[in-house]
């Protein structure tokens, strides 16, 4: 029988690991070493708890979980989970805000972080 945590708070914690050299606003970062997706951010396994999907398995990513679960911030599908120390591994609730897409590329902008391939300089 698989090990069961006591809720998803001790996961979370359980899947991490302190940063080093990664801080914002003097708190390490808590770097994901559980499963990745493609586009680079933690993915978390869960099973729906109620509804026509009951029991069935779910992939979510982890730092939109850390955020619901620490935090108790609902998000919705239309909703992001933003980055505030930029770094896509954290899933620190502290370094996590909730927020739409449109102020996450308006944070991306002004922090210089935005990359666009083709634009010609002026």
């Amino acid at each position: 029988m698989p090990f069961k945590y006591p809720d998803l708070c001790h996961r979370i914690v359980a899947n991490t690991v302190m940063a080093v050299d990664s801080y914002y606003d003097g708190t390490p970062c808590w770097l994901w070493v559980g499963a990745f997706n493609a586009s680079g951010y933690g993915k978390i396994s869960l099973r729906w708890q109620r509804g026509p999907r009951k029991g069935q398995v779910r992939s979510a990513l982890a730092h939109r979980i850390s955020l619901e679960v620490f935090k108790n911030r609902r998000l919705t599908a239309r909703s992001v989970a933003k980055h505030l120390c930029n770094n896509p591994v954290c899933v620190n609730p502290d370094h996590l805000v909730g927020g739409t897409q449109k102020s996450n590329v308006r944070q991306c902008v002004a922090e210089g972080r935005h990359f666009t391939p083709f634009r010609k300089a002026a």
